[in-house]
């Protein structure tokens, strides 16, 4: 059975994530596959989006694949809807496209692999932190989720305090 609630947790989380964080994309589940996509897609010469393949850039992707493994986790025992390990997940496809990347910008490359695991760690506690603040929104941002009559402008309303 599906629990919509905490699906809707979850998703209300990772969409709250991408917006305040100013990431060009609000998917509801994000993953390594589609973060990665997005990241590779910022740095082209004609693309619309401003290059995501920097320390920052890539560390406010970090907390937003984690943002739903922080909201699950503070609610629930259990993950069953969100995955820690799209965040390592992400890093790992963005190095086996490092030959078309800049290595300068990879800089978690650059270190062992614990310097990987406390990047890691340090976004999930940023994700667990910027969740934790700012539960009163995210809580009405689900609801309306779970309302199955939302959208984005809707999300997006909620946010801002429309």
């Amino acid at each position: 059975t599906i629990d919509t609630e905490r699906e809707c947790q979850c998703e209300a989380a990772a969409f709250y994530a991408a917006y305040v964080l100013g990431l060009p994309c609000f998917a509801f589940r994000p993953n390594a596959l589609e973060s990665a996509v997005m990241v590779v897609e910022s740095t082209k010469k004609n693309s619309l989006l401003d290059p995501i393949l920097s320390s920052v850039g890539i560390q406010k992707v970090l907390v937003w694949l984690l943002a739903p493994v922080a909201m699950e986790s503070a609610k629930h025992p259990q993950l069953v809807m969100s995955d820690p390990r799209e965040s390592s997940g992400l890093l790992e496809r963005l190095e086996d496209k490092a030959s078309l990347l800049k290595g300068e910008d990879m800089f978690w490359m650059n270190g062992e692999e614990e310097e990987k695991a406390d990047i890691l760690k340090w976004a999930y506690a940023e994700a667990d932190l910027l969740i934790r603040d700012n539960r009163r929104v995210i809580d009405e941002i689900s609801k309306q989720l779970a309302s199955g009559a939302a959208t984005v402008g809707d999300c997006v309303a909620v946010i801002e305090g429309w």
